[in-house]
C-alpha cells in the first residue's frame, strides 16, 4: 500500500473525479455508463492503465460528532493526519470535542451540525485541507459535498452527483432498472396528491411500504396495510419526513411491502479509476422501528450463488452512478420466494462498517483517506474473498440509550456508571461516551458499538452474549438486557431473522425474568456494607469493642423491584440482616404472597467489599451456601433510594422503599392517575379530549423526540380529567400530558 506521506504537495483545488482520469471514461459528464460498460466491473488498479496521482491528506476537519468523530480521528492520528473537530454547546464537554488539540465551536444551535455553508467557512478559515462527514448530518448532501469541492476542500466520500442520484429514492431506481439491477415493483413518480398515491397503493396491492425519497434510519416510512388507513399513515410519514429530512422530504414512493422480508446489504468501495469491489454483505434484519440494532457477516442462510449474485449487483449499482469510496448497497430479501430487491445506496460509511472490518481484516476509514487523495484500491476482489473465508464470523450489537420495555422509546441522561467489557482482538468497542458523560436528547441516542468476532456465527453469538453481560450502564435505560435476550434467542441463534423478527417473537424477548433471593441479599448486604466502619477483629472473626459489627442488631430493608412493563407498582421484598461477627451474617429473604413458606434464609455467610465503597458505588463479594457471588451495586446520586444490581451478568433495578407515611408526607408517591412525558419531547398532538373514556391502550398523545414520533398509550381505561399540554408545548421527561379522573369519584 503506497504511503500518503511519499510527498507534501496540498490540494489547492480538487476538481471532481471526472477530470482526474481521461480513461476508463466510467464516470461521464452527462447520461451514465451503458449497460455494456457496467457489466465489466474493474476490481482492481492492474485492470486500469490509468497512471496514479497521489496527493496526500495531512489536514482533517470532521463534520460530526460522537462515536463516529473519534473512529475516524483514530486512524487519522495514526496516518499522521492533523484532526480538527467540532462542537456545539451540547458538546462542549463531549469526548469528541477534546480528541485532539483543535476544536472549533459551532455555538448554542443543536442542529449546527447540519450548517453546511458555516463547516465549509471554517474549514477554509483555518486552511484545513480535507473534509469527512462521518454518517448522519450532512454526509448524504451533494450540496454540501459539492461545496467542499467549490472550496477547494477535499470531500472524503463520493462525488457530488453520485450522492445526488443515489440520494433519490425515485431516480435511484430509475438507475439501477437500466442496469440490470432488480427493484421493489411500486409507484416512484410525481403524482403526489393524497388520492393520486391512494390510487396507486391499490394497483401496487396492499400492505405497501410508504418512503419518503430523502428517507433513511427508518424515518419517513410506515407500512399500510389496508386502505382505510392510507391517509393517516400517509399523513404520519409526511410529517416525520419533513422533520427530519426538510423541504421534499415529504415526497412518496409507494412500494410493494414484502411480508417476511431480510435486510441484507453489501458493502462496497470503489476508487477513481474504475475499480469497485464488494467486502462482503450484512445481514441487518433484527431492527426495531425500522432501525438496526444488530448487524452481522456473513448474513446466515444464505447460499453462495444468491450471496455472489448480491455482491455483483451492488459492484454494478455503484458503477452505474459512478461511484468513488465506500457505500453500501441495501436489498430487501423476500424469504418466502428468494428474490432479491435493491432498496437503496447509501452513500457514506455506515454505523455497522466495523463488522465488515472484522471479517476482512480492513480498515476501512483508512481505505477512504487513501482513495480521497488518489490511490488506488489495496485489494482485489479474489484477496477479500479469500480473507473473509479466513476471517470467520462478526456480529455488532448497538448499544443504545433507550427502554425496549417501553416501546424502544429513546431515553437520556447522565453515565453514572459504565463498566465495558475487555477488548481484545474478536472484541472491538466503538464509543462515544465515558462514565459521567452526558447523552443529550438533541441527538442519536446511540452509546456505543460492541463488535465481537468468532470462527463460527454459534462462537460469535456466544462471546456476544459474554461481552454483553460484562457492560454495565446507570443513569438512563438502555437496551443491553434486550440484547442478551436476543443472543438466547432460539430463533436468533438458527439465523431464523427478519424485519420482522422482534415482533414475530416478542412473548420470548420481553418474558419476565425471575430475580434470584440472592439479588436481595446482595442489595442490602451491599447498603449495610456502604454504611459500616471496619473495625479490628478479634480472635474468631469477631470485632473487639462496641461498634457496630460487634452487635446481633437485626437491620431491615424493603425493596420494590422497578418493572417497566407494567404501570403498576411491582413486588415489593423484605430482607432482614442479623450481623454475627465481622463479614459474617445471616440474611433473610421474604416475598409476597408465599403463604406458609418460610422466608429465605442465608446462614453464616461471609460478604465483604473488595475494593473501599464510594458514596454511590459498592463491590460485593459474598459466599453463599452454595456459590460465590460478586456483585456491583450502584445507588443513583440523583434519587439515593433507586438502586442498581449488577449480578452474575444481569442487571436489576430496584427502589429502597420507605414508610408509607414518609412518602406522603414528603409528596414522593407516584401519581397513579396520570401520564407521563417519558423523556424531553414536543407535543405534536392531542388523540382525546377532556371528559373522554378511554380503554387501556388508547392513543392518547403523539410526541416527538429525537425526530421519532411515538404514541403515548393509556396504561389503564378511565374517563380524561385533563390534557395538561397543547400541540407545540415543550416537555421535559416526567411531565403530566395527561390526568385521569380519580376512579373512587368517577
Amino acid at each position: 500500500m503506497r504511503s500518503l506521506k511519499r510527498t507534501s504537495r496540498r490540494l489547492r483545488v480538487p476538481v471532481a473525479p471526472l477530470t482526474l482520469m481521461p480513461a476508463p471514461r466510467l464516470f461521464l459528464t452527462a447520461g451514465h455508463p451503458s449497460s455494456s460498460a457496467v457489466a465489466s466491473i474493474a476490481t482492481h488498479a492492474a485492470c486500469s492503465g490509468v497512471a496514479t496521482s497521489v496527493t496526500p491528506i495531512t489536514s482533517l476537519l470532521i463534520a460530526n460528532r460522537g462515536e463516529i468523530a473519534l473512529r475516524i480521528a483514530r486512524t487519522a492520528a495514526t496516518m499522521g493526519i492533523r484532526t480538527t473537530t467540532l462542537y456545539t454547546d451540547v458538546d462542549a464537554g463531549s469526548q469528541h470535542a477534546r480528541c485532539t488539540p483543535h476544536a472549533l465551536a459551532l455555538g448554542p444551535t443543536t442542529t449546527a451540525y447540519l450548517d453546511g455553508p458555516r463547516i465549509v467557512a471554517l474549514a477554509k478559515q483555518h486552511g484545513i485541507q480535507a473534509l469527512h462527514p462521518g454518517y448522519g448530518f450532512l454526509s448524504e448532501n451533494p450540496a454540501f459535498a459539492r461545496a467542499c469541492e467549490d472550496a477547494g476542500i477535499v470531500f472524503v466520500g463520493p462525488p457530488a452527483r453520485a450522492m445526488a442520484d443515489m440520494g433519490d429514492k425515485a431516480r435511484s431506481k430509475e438507475i439501477m432498472t437500466a442496469a440490470g439491477v432488480p427493484c421493489v415493483p411500486g409507484y416512484h413518480g410525481a403524482e403526489q396528491g393524497v388520492e393520486q398515491l391512494k390510487v396507486r397503493a391499490a394497483e401496487v396491492g396492499y400492505p405497501v411500504l410508504l418512503k419518503s425519497v430523502k428517507g433513511g434510519g427508518g424515518k419517513g416510512m410506515r407500512i399500510v396495510r389496508a386502505a382505510d388507513e392510507f391517509e393517516a399513515q400517509l399523513g404520519s410519514a409526511r410529517a416525520e419526513a419533513r422533520a427530519s429530512f426538510g423541504e421534499g422530504g415529504e415526497v412518496m414512493l409507494v412500494e410493494r411491502y414484502v411480508v417476511r422480508p431480510r435486510h441484507v446489504e453489501v458493502q462496497v468501495f470503489a476508487d477513481r479509476y474504475g475499480n469497485c469491489v464488494a467486502l462482503g454483505e450484512r445481514d441487518c434484519s433484527v431492527q426495531r422501528r425500522h432501525q438496526k440494532i444488530l448487524e452481522e457477516s456473513p448474513a446466515p442462510l444464505l447460499d453462495d450463488p444468491t450471496r455472489k449474485d448480491l455482491w455483483d449487483k451492488a459492484r454494478t449499482a455503484a458503477l452505474a452512478v459512478g461511484y468513488v469510496g465506500a457505500g453500501t448497497v441495501e436489498f430487501i430479501l423476500d424469504r418466502d420466494t428468494g428474490e432479491f430487491f435493491f432498496m437503496e445506496m447509501n452513500t457514506r460509511l455506515q454505523v455497522e462498517h466495523p463488522v465488515s472490518e472484522m471479517v476482512t481484516g480492513t480498515d476501512l476509514v483508512e481505505w477512504q483517506f487513501r482513495v480521497a487523495s488518489g490511490e488506488r484500491l489495496p485489494l482485489t476482489q479474489d484477496e477479500i474473498e479469500a480473507r473473509i473465508l479466513e476471517h470467520g464470523h462478526a456480529i455488532e450489537a448497538r448499544i443504545y440509550a433507550e427502554n425496549p420495555d417501553k416501546g424502544f422509546f429513546p431515553d437520556s441522561g447522565k453515565l453514572v456508571h459504565l463498566a465495558t467489557p475487555k477488548t481484545s482482538e474478536d472484541v472491538r468497542i466503538d464509543a462515544g461516551f465515558i462514565e459521567g458523560d452526558t447523552v443529550s436528547e438533541a441527538y442519536d441516542g446511540m452509546i456505543a458499538k460492541l463488535i465481537v468476532r468468532g470462527k463460527d456465527r454459534e462462537t460469535a453469538i456466544r462471546k456476544m452474549e459474554l461481552a454483553l453481560r460484562e457492560y454495565e450502564v446507570v443513569g438512563l435505560s438502555t437496551n443491553i438486557e434486550f440484547l442478551k435476550r436476543l443472543c438466547r434467542s432460539h430463533a436468533f441463534i438458527e439465523g431464523d431473522v427478519e424485519t420482522g423478527f422482534i415482533d414475530k417473537w416478542r412473548d420470548e424477548l420481553f418474558r419476565p425474568r425471575h430475580v434470584d433471593n440472592e439479588v436481595f441479599a446482595q442489595a442490602a448486604l451491599g447498603l449495610l456494607s456502604s454504611h459500616t466502619t471496619p473495625r479490628s477483629e478479634g480472635p474468631h472473626g469477631e470485632t473487639l469493642g462496641f461498634g457496630e459489627d460487634s452487635t446481633q442488631s437485626e437491620r431491615s430493608f424493603a425493596f420494590r423491584v422497578r418493572d417497566d412493563s407494567t404501570a403498576e407498582e411491582g413486588e415489593i421484598i423484605q430482607v432482614s440482616v442479623t450481623p454475627r461477627g465481622l463479614s459474617l451474617y445471616n440474611v433473610a429473604v421474604s416475598r409476597p404472597g408465599s403463604g406458609e413458606t418460610p422466608a429465605a434464609v442465608f446462614e453464616n455467610i461471609v460478604s465483604h467489599s473488595p475494593v473501599p465503597s464510594s458514596a454511590t458505588k459498592t463491590s460485593l463479594t459474598t459466599f453463599f451456601p452454595l456459590a460465590r457471588v460478586d456483585s456491583t451495586l450502584v445507588r443513583d446520586p440523583t434519587s439515593n433510594e433507586r438502586i442498581t444490581v449488577f449480578q452474575l451478568g444481569d442487571k436489576t433495578e430496584l427502589r429502597l422503599v420507605e414508610p408509607g407515611w414518609f412518602e406522603k408526607a414528603l409528596g414522593l408517591k407516584e401519581a397513579a392517575a396520570s401520564v407521563v412525558a417519558p423523556m424531553p419531547c414536543k407535543v405534536l398532538r392531542n388523540e382525546v379530549n377532556v371528559g373522554d373514556k378511554v380503554e387501556k391502550g388508547a392513543a392518547l398523545v403523539v410526541i416527538e423526540s429525537m425526530k421519532m414520533e411515538t404514541v403515548i398509550r393509556s396504561p389503564q381505561s378511565g374517563i380524561i380529567k385533563k390534557l395538561a399540554h397543547k400541540e407545540g408545548d415543550i416537555c421535559k421527561a416526567g411531565t403530566v400530558l395527561v390526568l385521569f379522573e380519580d376512579a373512587s369519584s368517577a
